[in-house]
């Protein structure tokens, strides 16, 4: 028996491999719509695809399923309930798939989502009973996949029912059973979830909050108790997965775009996303665009910030990463990428066009600005968990999402309005949305409260 771990940074979501070394057939269970390293994979160990599974209609990426399908000819299984619209065997409680002579037992665990089945893995070479249990987003390190994803209207349903699934339908799992969760650290899909690749039933009974309840009132109100604001891509992405994501081949390959034509696609309303090295975007950048980084967040925050009817450029520090970043768009569905601006920010300077640039304090020049009664107003831009776990005085507290989904941070004020977060990446993102809707006395803490703390200077619990 092989389960082989496939993660994938950003979206810190992870696949899994199951294998029969004897009959030398696989599974993949949640892939990433980029499916070539499980091909690889299959290739260069000599196994053959027997079967893709999916834990539940993603919110938080395309799945892959469909275009491994297209690959291998591969059957997809899916929840019956998901009422997914491409071809597909649909699953109920108790079904199984057979992977040579391993098991995969479909078990319906509804929570997250209605349709939301986990699978347990069972070796009749070890024992009759599961060895262990791909949870999707029902079960993480620590804890459990959010019900909110829905919308209002259904999530006092899907609490009860993740508190019924967590109470009554994982009792026969015995303590030793290895738990494989689809996200760690970094996902959107539950409130705090752990780092570690995987866990144990009995790890997760002894120390898990959410497995510590009896009264269903009491564990909604605790899991539900200030739960981020999910990503502003996450519905689209239900509707992405449930038709059916179009296949790679099929999608129009972007290119290296000249200013003339930039202009002529800004003129017709594309956005331009900034994955460049945060210094040079601070030192300067085309006016309106957005930040997204060039670092593992990019993916996230790029769907945040580019609408998914606007053709999207992107402005790099290296003309040959388009590809990698036109793979992580591709990952949360965002497919109307037109290119990239060649040459980068250079080109745009080299012609003379006006810039923009993003002003940073230190903690140090924060602090004396403060300490001298400059008008200085502090906006958190992290979680309300976060910024309650410790802030600078004063400091009110909006979420960088809900900026970038339109909430304003305050009335315009004379002197600056300084936006912090924990690093200054979210700070980044917030400020250049700022900038773009013409917020003019907009500034970041450079290093952000990691390195306000680090040099001792004081913070206040809400």
């Amino acid at each position: 028996m092989i389960v082989e771990r496939f993660f994938t940074p950003g979206l810190a979501e992870v696949a899994y491999l199951v294998a029969d070394e004897s009959t030398r057939q696989a599974a993949v269970i949640d892939p990433r719509r980029d499916v070539d390293v499980y091909l690889e994979w299959l290739n260069v160990h000599a196994f053959d695809l027997v079967a893709i599974l999916e834990t539940h209609v993603h919110a938080d990426f395309v799945s892959g399923a469909r275009e491994l399908q297209h690959r291998t000819g591969a059957p997809i299984f899916a929840s019956r309930l998901g009422q997914q619209e491409f071809p597909h065997r649909p699953l109920d409680d108790g079904d199984t798939v057979a992977v040579g002579d391993l098991i995969l037992q479909a078990l319906w665990t509804p929570g997250h989502t209605p349709e939301h089945m986990a699978y347990r893995l069972i070796d009749p070479a070890v024992r009759p009973e599961p060895v262990a249990l791909f949870s999707g987003d029902l079960l993480f390190v620590g804890e459990v996949g959010r019900p909110d994803l829905l919308g209002a209207a259904a999530t006092a349903d899907l609490a009860t029912q993740l508190f019924t699934t967590l109470t009554t339908r994982l009792d026969h799992l015995q303590d030793d059973v290895v738990v494989y969760p689809g996200h760690t650290a970094g996902s959107s899909c539950g409130r705090k979830i752990g780092e570690a690749p995987q866990t144990t039933m009995g790890i997760e009974r002894q120390g898990n909050y959410a497995l510590q309840f009896d009264d269903r009132d009491a564990f909604v109100e605790a899991i539900m108790t200030r739960m981020p604001t999910p990503p502003a891509y996450y519905p689209r992405m239900k509707m992405v997965n449930k038709a059916g994501p179009i296949l790679l081949d099929e999608l129009d390959a972007g290119s290296a775009l000249t200013l003339a034509h930039v202009d002529r696609l800004l003129a017709e309303g594309a956005v331009i996303i900034d994955a460049r090295e945060e210094r040079a975007f601070d030192a300067g950048h085309i006016p309106g665009s957005y930040y997204a980084g060039d670092t593992a967040d990019f993916v996230n925050w790029a769907g945040w910030l580019a609408p998914y009817d606007r053709q999207i450029v992107l402005v790099l520090d290296r003309d040959d990463a388009f590809g990698a970043f036109a793979t992580e768009l591709y990952r949360i569905g965002l497919d109307s990428i037109a290119g990239y601006l060649e040459g980068g920010f250079e080109t745009w300077t080299a012609a003379c066009r006006p810039a923009s640039t993003l002003a940073g304090l230190s903690p140090d020049q924060l602090r004396r600005s403060l300490d001298s009664g400059e008008p200085v107003r502090i906006v958190d831009v992290r979680t309300e968990a976060e910024w309650s776990e410790g802030h600078i005085a004063g400091a009110a507290n909006t979420f960088a999402g809900d900026i970038v989904k339109g909430s304003e941070t305050a009335p315009d004020v004379s002197g600056m309005l300084l936006l912090a977060c924990a690093s200054g990446y979210r700070s980044r993102v917030a400020a250049s949305m700022l900038k773009a809707r013409g917020v003019t006395n907009v500034v970041q803490l450079d290093g952000g409260m990691d390195a306000w703390q680090d040099l001792g200077y004081p913070v206040e619990a809400a």
